[in-house]
């Protein structure tokens, strides 16, 4: 272990929240570097909570700090790149003489930059491989694996890597000792360039973009270019190993990619950190990145200043037949009986949209409907932040399921069925209370 024995999480957001709080639980000096309403959750309770798939739900005693104070035996570092080298200047006389830092960030290049003011004997990176975020404030969620792959910047770093496996063992962090840590975040890097830009441009989960051979093929000629640029840094990457990076799995099906995740958390995605070191890489040496290039210039006009992020509209109707509602069985995710409805088209208006679902669904034209209200919980439906307007009419037609309609089917309003999806019990209880059925 260290002379000094404190370790300092710095920018801990879920990241940091997560892999600190562990060491924390492990009974190791540990400081949390946070800001805005998780740093207050913290230091009002004295506890960050954790939901967790692997450790369950402890509720952890931490140390919550805005700022470093005094010399720490370890530092992480958990900033977006964009804020490594001024985090590092403010960090300079925080590190004792026998410490070192470790880089627990996106991209290749953060390493070099903590090596820059810290010293390479001194500079540890990682490679991270988790699901987490902070909701609400004071609690990380943690949704899938959680191995950290981490080794020495230089040799002269070599003498960290034993003192910091066994914190991470004795804190359950499954942790491997890379022998090529260059290798492992460029390879690593491969993944990122190849999800986590267009994930957030297309506002797509990591299955989709797999299976869609356009978007696939972009995928292909933008990883290529990584390939290329790791190479002109001494970093070899097979096309067996790319491609076994990015081929299919059933588990990012539905993975939602870190920048996915922050713009629908109105949070600037890390831009730069993934895609500009193929970039730059490439251009140090006379070459260019078109592929890499233009995604990042696309993904930079869209989340890279402010911009407004808004929930999905839909529409739905009520169909009502005597004592009776129409609900459709759904083909899709989320399953369950449910209003006929779906999502408003760009340049559609809201009451259009309804009727036209309506009809597509259950084959019913819909002449006059009414508006019942707006229904708008953010977890009204998993898939993401929908807003719906509920509208109502009364039908005798008879329904014939399309579209993304298993099943049509008119119930009696008092023989409901119990798998009923979203919040559709909710609204159609609305309905029979603004009715008085």
């Amino acid at each position: 272990m260290f002379t000094n024995k404190r370790i300092l999480i710095a920018g801990a957001g879920a990241i940091g929240s997560f892999y600190g709080g562990l060491m924390s639980k492990a009974g190791y000096d540990v400081e949390l570097m946070a800001r805005g309403k998780h740093l207050k959750a913290m230091q009002e309770t004295g506890v960050l909570k954790m939901k967790s798939w692997k450790h369950g739900e402890p509720v952890i005693p931490v140390k919550a700090v805005a700022k470093a104070n005094g010399r720490y035996g370890m530092i992480i570092l958990c900033v977006k790149s964009q804020d490594t080298e001024e985090t590092c200047r403010q960090l300079k006389d925080n590190l004792a003489d026998d410490g070192c830092i470790v880089s627990f960030q996106n991209g290749v290049e953060n390493p070099n930059i903590l090596a820059e003011h810290f010293g390479a004997d001194r500079t540890v990176g990682a490679s991270l491989f988790v699901g987490l975020w902070i909701e609400p404030a004071g609690t990380v969620n943690h949704t899938s694996t959680g191995e950290c792959v981490f080794g020495a910047w230089s040799e002269g770093a070599k003498r960290f890597e034993k003192p910091i496996k066994e914190i991470f063992d004795r804190s359950e962090i499954f942790s491997n000792i890379s022998p090529d840590i260059k290798h492992t975040l460029w390879s690593k890097l491969v993944w990122n360039v190849a999800y986590n830009p267009l994930s957030a441009l297309l506002e797509s989960t990591c299955g989709p973009m797999m299976r869609n051979p356009l978007i696939f093929e972009l995928i292909e000629k933008m990883v290529k270019e990584t390939v290329a640029a790791a190479k002109l840094e001494g970093v070899t990457i097979t096309e067996q190993e790319w491609r076994r990076k990015i081929e299919y799995s059933d588990q990012l099906e539905k993975y939602k990619t870190s920048m996915l995740q922050d713009i629908e958390r109105l949070k600037n995605p890390e831009i730069d950190g993934i895609l500009g070191p193929v970039i730059r890489t490439l251009e140090k040496h006379g070459l260019s990145a078109p592929y890499c290039e233009t995604v990042f210039r696309s993904v930079q006009f869209k989340y890279g200043g402010h911009y407004l992020y808004t929930p999905k509209l839909t529409a739905d109707v009520i169909v009502r037949n005597g004592d009776s509602v129409l609900l459709i069985e759904r083909k899709n995710e989320p399953f369950g009986w449910a209003i006929p409805g779906g999502f408003v088209d760009y340049g559609e208006k809201v009451e259009d949209a309804a009727v036209r679902e309506l009809f597509e669904e259950t084959g019913i034209k819909a002449d006059k409907i009414e508006l019942l209200g707006i229904y708008s919980d953010p977890k009204r439906d998993k898939r993401g932040h929908t807003a719906t307007a509920v509208y109502y009419t009364d039908s005798t037609q008879t329904p014939k399921a399309g579209d993304d309609a298993k099943n049509a089917v008119f119930f009696k309003l008092t023989e409901l069925p119990a798998n009923i999806a979203f919040d559709h019990k909710q609204i159609l209880e609305d309905y029979v209370k603004k009715l008085h059925i």
